[in-house]
């Protein structure tokens, strides 16, 4: 069964539900409306499904409910965050609110974060920048290797790592965004495709025994898309890892890295949004889409109409609440549930 809630109320239990696992107020709608945003751009792998999974890593104290973050470095322009293990929704936030403001000062600014959690979709906190007339960039490494490469011996050598890229647009609400994992999918998407009954495309994924597979339930190690998405993933490892002071080939464990930058196109006497305009116009005319297009559109209909929750979904949800955390009225009660959203999805 499918059920339909509106985002504000989906929002409001997700917050309700992160201030009973310790975090602040604000911290606690920060990680509601990235997800809910995820939920509403058709992003369900980093949307509310796995809040479960945060909200128990919370409570293990494996993240931070109330981080402590640090200035390691400041030179004005770039700065050197510590996380202390904060979700990594918040670090993300945090990083681009100091990028914007560097960038308003300098033209440009640029922040490293050090053991942060899990950020979700990168596209989110980018477009945070961009809705503020700047370009946003915001990349994260993996922290467990799970990419193999092209030719190889199957065994995963890359993490998967993502970036997002957001250019204000001629609508200031909605830039032009691009949002990727370094490999052929997310392993967000990869179980949203296992959990509701979708193959994978041809060459995206191996089994453990390093053989094609399509059926997403037996994906152990995802593939690189094509010899230049190969060459992009490497190239994305190895500077995420030089600029975040991590390790280029990962080896598990929490506190993870990110890597904020915020340009301020008006320094450069550039106007994004009419560029932006100019190009849409030559892409629809050809019957092709803008990055960003679709996700824009779903979060129309979403809005309209509610965001799907299925089953599975529903019932971790109320089972990570618990009696604390009572589900909104009309909300069906399904059985209780066990939290089985993958941790490996938060990868």
């Amino acid at each position: 069964m499918v059920i339909r809630v509106p985002a504000l109320e989906l929002a409001g239990y997700l917050e309700d539900l992160y201030r009973a696992a310790g975090m602040s107020r604000g911290g606690a709608r920060t990680m509601a409306v990235a997800h809910v945003e995820a939920d509403l751009r058709g992003i369900p792998g980093h949307g509310s499904r796995l809040a479960p999974s945060y909200v128990a890593k919370l409570r293990s104290h494996q993240l931070n409910p109330r981080p402590a973050v640090q200035i390691r470095h400041d030179s004005g322009v770039c700065l050197v965050l510590d996380a202390d293990l904060a979700p990594g929704p918040v670090a993300a936030r945090l990083a681009v609110a100091a990028c914007v403001r560097r960038a308003r000062r300098s033209g440009v600014g640029l922040v490293s974060v050090h053991r942060a959690g899990h950020a979700g979709a990168l596209g989110v906190a980018a477009c945070r920048a961009a809705a503020r007339g700047l370009v946003g960039v915001v990349a994260a490494p993996t922290s467990s290797a799970s990419v193999a490469l092209l030719g190889g011996t199957g065994a995963p050598v890359l993490g998967n790592s993502a970036f997002a890229v957001a250019v204000p647009g001629p609508e200031p609400d909605q830039p032009v965004v691009v949002d990727l994992a370094a490999a052929s999918s997310s392993w967000g998407r990869v179980h949203h495709r296992a959990r509701t009954g979708q193959d994978l495309p041809e060459g995206y994924a191996l089994d453990a025994a390093g053989r094609p597979v399509r059926d997403p339930h037996q994906a152990a190690v995802l593939l690189p898309a094509g010899e230049r998405g190969q060459a992009l993933a490497i190239v994305l490892q190895l500077l995420l890892g030089a600029l975040t002071s991590t390790c280029p080939l990962p080896g598990g464990g929490e506190g993870r890295a990110l890597l904020a930058l915020a340009i301020d196109p008006a320094r450069l006497g550039a106007d994004t949004a009419a560029a932006a305009g100019d190009l849409a116009r030559a892409v629809r005319a050809q019957g092709a889409r803008m990055p960003g297009d679709r996700a824009w559109a779903h979060r129309t209909t979403a809005h309209r109409d509610g965001i799907e929750l299925d089953d599975h979904d529903l019932a971790a949800l109320i089972t990570a609440g618990g009696p604390d955390v009572p589900a909104p009225h009309g909300w069906p009660r399904p059985h209780p549930y066990p939290v089985t959203a993958p941790m490996e999805a938060l990868s």
